[in-house]
């Protein structure tokens, strides 16, 4: 299979998009910048914006302080 200009493959690519959109629609559906949603997760805007737009390696550690800023923990 042929490696996108990231390195990944095209179904690692993908992935990353929808993982990125989903969560932006859910940092809008509670009403949070993307500056608030990192400073409750405990990481920089700049890796928030990265996840969202399909770019950033997210770790499931990552992926769990975002899910427990939407559960209001």
């Amino acid at each position: 299979m042929p490696y996108d200009e990231d390195g990944r493959l095209p179904f690692e690519s993908a992935f990353l998009a929808q993982l990125g959109d989903k969560v932006r629609e859910m940092r809008a559906q509670h009403g949070l910048s993307r500056r608030e949603l990192a400073r409750r997760a405990g990481m920089s805007e700049r890796y928030v914006a990265q996840i969202e737009v399909g770019k950033g390696n997210v770790s499931i550690v990552r992926l769990l302080r975002i899910a427990l800023v939407f559960r209001g923990e």
